[in-house]
C-alpha cells in the first residue's frame, strides 16, 4: 500500500509517495515510536524521513544507513 502527493519534509518536495516501513525500518523507529504501525517512509531517492500516517509532526529521519539509494543507472 502506498501514499501519494503527500509532502515530505526530509525531500522538502511536493508529490511524493510514501509506503509503509519494512521490518527493519521499524527496528530503527522502535525508540521514538515504539509499538506504532502507521509509520510511513517517502520512497525518494536519499530520503531517510517517515512520519505517522497523518501526523507529519511527529515524523523523523532514519538513519543514513536506511537512506534510499540511487537507482543503478546500469539496469
Amino acid at each position: 500500500m502506498f501514499f501519494k502527493n503527500k509532502y515530505c519534509p526530509g525531500c522538502k518536495k511536493y508529490n511524493q509517495v510514501y509506503r509503509m516501513l519494512d521490518a527493519g525500518e521499524r527496528a530503527k523507529a522502535k525508540e521514538k515510536h515504539c509499538g506504532r504501525t502507521d509509520l510511513w517512509r517517502c520512497t525518494a531517492e536519499g530520503c531517510r524521513w517517515y512520519q505517522p500516517v497523518h501526523n507529519q509532526g511527529d515524523g523523523d529521519l532514519l538513519p543514513e544507513e536506511l537512506r534510499i539509494p540511487a537507482a543503478d543507472p546500469n539496469e
